[in-house]
């Protein structure tokens, strides 16, 4: 019980240390979506402590921690009904738990396998640290809607991010599908634009071998010729 009652003394110390050493800053990520977080006062490029990302301000995407500007620890991403879709262990580098396919019902996101499948074959689909939301915003943040497109109604365009996962688990390519009602745009991008760490994939499995798999994002147009989630 002492041990127990030591544990808790010392876990209050440390947080408010953290507390009292740091400071809360916001950054926009997209139009719907706001990181706050921890930097150290000292240094207000390192990240330290809590991290959340809230979607429309009252939805958590992402909650976790930084140490030295390191995530930390268990991380949990939800999507944007507030349902959890992943936790994810920094310290073993390991999903440790996503939402079932069957009991996903954004229609959102879809992948397409290169190899052939049946109906006896067992496939499983490529995953990402951060889960179906919140993982693709380094991927939605590159693009900008060309200027020729400002001006006319954003609504009546379609807009799908593809990304190619190889079979080591790694980024392969990634493309913007823009159609409107006048034409239809493909606008590529360099995979070095991504942060190593937002390249990698647990790859798709068919029969329990990897293999190749592009995965479709759909997303929206946002007033400011953004990409959003949808």
């Amino acid at each position: 019980m002492k041990k127990v009652i030591l544990l808790i003394v010392i876990h209050f110390f440390v947080i408010r240390a953290v507390a009292q050493d740091s400071v809360m800053r916001k950054n926009r990520l997209t139009q719907s979506i706001v990181e706050q977080f921890l930097v150290l006062k000292s240094n207000k490029e390192i990240k330290q402590g809590l991290y959340q990302a809230i979607y429309r301000r009252r939805i958590a995407l992402a909650s976790g921690n930084y140490a030295d500007n390191k995530r930390v620890g268990a991380w949990h991403f939800y999507d944007k009904y507030g349902r959890l879709v992943q936790n994810f262990n920094y310290e073993r580098n390991s999903i440790t738990w996503e939402m079932p396919d069957d009991s996903l019902t954004a229609t959102h996101i879809l992948y397409s396998f290169d190899n052939k499948i049946t109906d006896s074959d067992r496939v499983t689909k490529p995953m990402k640290a951060g889960g179906i939301y919140y993982g693709y915003i380094p991927y939605l943040k590159l693009f900008r809607l060309s200027d020729d497109y400002m001006g006319t109604d954003l609504s009546q365009f379609t807009a799908i991010l593809e990304i190619l996962v190889s079979p080591g688990g790694r980024l392969a390519d990634f493309k913007v599908h823009i159609k409107s009602p006048v034409d239809e745009r493909i606008t590529t991008f360099s995979t070095d634009l991504i942060d190593e760490d937002d390249r990698l994939f647990v790859p798709a499995t068919k029969n329990y071998k990897p293999i190749l798999c592009r995965i479709f994002v759909k997303c929206r147009i946002t007033d400011d010729g953004e990409l959003d989630i949808d």
